[in-house]
């Protein structure tokens, strides 16, 4: 059997599939991280609509992929995912996907990338900042500011030495005390303390909740850089995933078939 049964491109893209849970991590008691056997390509930056029988479906960001299988951060915060908290590796759940256009890895090769992401926004990126890691031929530099509430709220610390070195990671929270870890403040707090390199050269992706968006982009905007170089998710607005019922529509685009991920010379015309 494939990891994720009845998953044909020539299927209904409505149909979803049962795939199996191969790792469950708990990276706080609200925010927990599946990884999943699918038989199906993915790219960072899309994402799935995971559902379980007689529940409903949910949206959900693909953290992290590699070959025959994906990792979705989900967090609890409604009736499917208070029901995904009750599975166990080896259960399975119910995809249908990938959807949505990804990070464009060939606008960031061999250039300085700055990744400025709040809260679960850290999720979509992460498996963008572990390729360039691991492929640091592939990149100038990275420059990363992660925001969180306090320290309980911070995801993925078992990696964050990996992300340390030989980039800039630079971890920020709304509340608590400084130490040589973590700044207190918020994000935008460190982009005005950041000193960038590279500017006409230089790709940024902001991903995070919509005033932290907002008011990063200007700041980048202020720093010299321009809309085609910014590029920002838009995920939180998805619903069917198909540009069928409209739930995601901002003017003339579909957040679900025409994004997540937008540069910015097109989110700047969007009305929130």
């Amino acid at each position: 059997m494939s990891p994720c049964s009845c998953h044909n491109s020539e299927q209904n893209h409505l149909l979803p599939a049962a795939c199996r849970i191969l790792d469950i991590t708990r990276h706080t008691p609200q925010e927990w991280n599946f990884r999943v056997a699918v038989d199906f390509p993915a790219q960072f930056g899309q994402f799935v609509e995971v559902s379980l029988p007689r529940v409903g479906e949910a949206p959900i960001s693909v953290s992290d992929c590699g070959e025959g299988w994906i990792d979705l951060l989900i967090r609890k915060v409604g009736k499917v995912t208070h029901e995904l908290f009750t599975l166990n590796a080896g259960d399975n759940l119910w995809l249908r996907g990938c959807y949505g256009n990804g990070y464009p890895l060939d606008a960031f090769r061999h250039k300085p990338l700055l990744i400025v992401a709040g809260g679960t926004g850290v999720a979509p990126v992460k498996g963008l900042m572990r390729y360039f890691v691991n492929n640091p031929g592939e990149i100038t530099q990275m420059d990363m500011i992660l925001g969180y509430k306090n320290r309980d709220c911070v995801l993925y610390k078992e990696e964050m030495e990996n992300w340390k070195s030989p980039h800039n990671l630079i971890l920020t929270l709304d509340e608590g005390e400084a130490d040589k870890q973590y700044h207190i403040g918020r994000v935008t707090d460190r982009l005005a303390e950041l000193a960038l390199c590279q500017v006409d050269t230089m790709q940024a992706i902001v991903v995070g909740p919509p005033v932290m968006i907002a008011f990063t982009v200007q700041m980048l905007l202020q720093k010299g850089l321009r809309a085609e170089q910014i590029w920002v998710d838009y995920e939180r607005r998805m619903a069917c995933s198909m540009g069928k019922c409209g739930h995601c529509r901002m003017g003339d685009v579909y957040v679900c078939v025409d994004g997540p991920i937008f540069n910015y010379t097109v989110a700047q015309r969007f009305v929130d």
